[in-house]
């Protein structure tokens, strides 16, 4: 089974040989363990080497420059976008935030068959909702990311200012339609 998919031709023009091996290595461990605890890894790790070493190998791949957002990720995501959406059709993108244990991450996700990729997010550093700043920094790299397509931006309820949708609007020279829940409002 080739755990890299359609992507592979992409990944070995991008990492060495030997970071393609580890990056596999990685893939399959997550995917057959069902976690990303570096630790854990360690342990299932398969290199005849000792545990610290593994541990050090393992966190200086995960930093290397090849494997930033701009370079790694994104083009990989424009591939996804490329093999598996048909278009003219429109790429909904959702944005939330959630509570991960003690971290508060804030995501912008690409919905589409019955899935949810994540393709950006931040993680941060107060409890509670986001601001228009940080919702900013997560949207905008996606959008000048997927430039061209045909964008809806949806979230919930957290997300309904005013502000959102105005920015949205200048920010953009094509019209990113954007779909809020918002509070209830009552009649009375």
């Amino acid at each position: 089974m080739n755990i890299l998919g359609f992507y592979q031709d992409y990944i070995k023009q991008k990492l060495s040989p030997s970071q393609v091996a580890t990056l596999q290595i990685l893939l399959y461990l997550i995917s057959v363990y069902k976690t990303v605890q570096i630790s854990k890894l360690t342990n299932l790790f398969p290199l005849p080497i000792q545990s610290e070493s593994k541990r050090k190998h393992i966190q200086r791949f995960l930093t290397i420059k090849e494997l930033s957002w701009p370079l790694f990720w994104f083009p990989i995501v424009k591939i996804m976008v490329k093999k598996l959406f048909d278009f003219p059709s429109e790429l909904v993108l959702i944005l939330d935030r959630t509570q991960w244990q003690n971290t508060n991450i804030l995501m912008i996700s690409l919905a589409g068959k019955k899935r949810a990729l994540p393709i950006h997010w931040k993680i941060l550093t107060h409890k509670g909702a986001s601001n228009l700043a940080e919702q900013k920094a997560v949207i905008r790299p996606v959008i000048r990311l997927l430039k061209g397509q045909k964008i809806i931006l949806t979230a919930d309820r957290e997300f309904h200012s005013i502000f959102r949708s105005h920015w949205l609007k200048k920010y953009q020279k094509q019209d990113v339609p954007a779909c809020f829940e918002t509070k209830k409002i009552d009649d009375d």
